[in-house]
C-alpha cells in the first residue's frame, strides 16, 4: 500500500461502490472509511471518470510536459475550469500539483527572471531566522 494511503485500492473501491449504490458518507465512516468527505468525493469522481486506474498509486513521480502544464493552467485561468475539475478531467491524482503549476506560471516561478540579489538566511539565537540581502 502507498505510504500515505489510508486504504488499499480494493478497500477504497469497495467504499466507492457502496457509496454509488446509495450508502451515505456517515454510514461509510461507521464502516471504517478513514477519508474526509471532500477528499472521498474527489476520489469518487475520479473513479467515475477513469475507473479503477485512478485509484492506483503511482509507481513513481509522474512527469508532465511543460506544454501540458501550461495548457492546464490556461484552462483554469482563461476558461475558469476549477482545479478539482481539471484534476478529474486529466486524472491528476493531487490537486496540489495543479496548485503548484498555477503558482509557478502566474507568480513567475518558471517565467520570472532570477533576482540579481539573492537572500541569505542567518540564524540569530536558537529560534529566530532573519534574512539579509547580499551585496554584489
Amino acid at each position: 500500500m502507498y505510504s500515505n494511503m489510508k486504504h488499499t485500492v480494493a478497500e477504497l473501491e469497495f467504499y466507492i461502490l457502496q457509496y454509488l449504490e446509495g450508502m451515505t458518507f456517515p454510514m461509510l465512516k461507521n464502516l471504517g472509511l478513514q477519508y474526509e468527505n471532500t477528499y472521498f468525493s474527489f476520489e469518487v469522481r475520479l473513479y467515475q471518470q477513469h475507473g479503477i486506474d485512478s485509484l492506483q498509486p503511482p509507481n513513481k513521480n509522474q512527469h508532465y510536459s511543460t506544454e501540458f502544464r501550461e495548457q492546464v493552467v490556461q484552462e483554469h485561468l482563461v476558461d475558469k475550469i476549477s482545479i478539482n475539475e481539471l484534476a478529474i478531467k486529466y486524472n491528476i491524482p493531487s490537486r496540489k500539483t495543479i496548485h503548484s503549476w498555477i503558482f509557478r506560471y502566474t507568480n513567475g516561478g518558471e517565467s520570472q527572471s532570477c533576482n540579481s540579489k539573492p537572500e541569505v538566511y542567518l540564524m540569530k539565537g536558537k529560534k529566530r531566522l532573519t534574512k539579509k540581502k547580499l551585496k554584489k
